[in-house]
């Protein structure tokens, strides 16, 4: 299906959207990086939203049923993720963002921060996070989160599939 037009290629597109529906039942939770249309179409869906997000435009932007982790960006170089990924050069505040994550979480969406900033810290700060869940990577036709979708990958054991262009996943140990 390909990006979706009314979020003008910056969400998560139907695609994404169906395979979230397919293996995560109605009620669940999602840990979402990075907000955006995508997030009203999964809390719509019937799903339990946490979003962690850095743009301004986007705090709280659906209030009624998502949670939101307002974070600043810390900037790094290139020494702050090993092995090195590149234009990787910011993440979410780390300490923004762990005093709030939630306690439990079904599924990880990682979208954000934009592509500007990249999404190596994910990686950076992988043992902070339940790796144990389902994993969707989004924009995944950009190397560099191409390349953070594959160390985590090892990282955590199981491969990775490629749902479309955009799009991969590491299924959870129960899928």
């Amino acid at each position: 299906m390909g990006k979706s037009i009314m979020a003008a290629g910056i969400s998560i597109n139907d695609t994404c959207l169906e395979y979230i529906k397919k293996i995560l039942p109605r009620g669940s939770s999602i840990l979402e990086f990075g907000s955006g249309e995508g997030t009203t179409w999964l809390a719509d869906a019937g799903y339990t939203m946490y979003s962690v997000e850095n743009q301004p435009e986007w705090f709280d932007y659906y209030p009624d049923h998502t949670t939101y982790i307002n974070c600043r960006i810390k900037y790094y170089n290139d020494t702050y993720i090993s092995p090195p990924i590149v234009n990787q050069n910011g993440w979410y505040h780390i300490d923004d963002l762990l005093p709030n994550l939630p306690e439990s979480y079904d599924l990880i969406l990682i979208d954000g921060p934009g592509g500007r900033w990249g999404r190596g810290g994910f990686w950076k700060h992988i043992e902070e996070f339940n790796t144990d869940v389902p994993m969707i990577f989004d924009d995944i036709n950009r190397i560099p989160d191409s390349e953070v979708m594959e160390l985590v990958s090892d990282y955590v054991g199981r491969d990775y599939e490629i749902i479309d262009h955009y799009t991969g996943v590491i299924l959870g140990k129960s899928n």
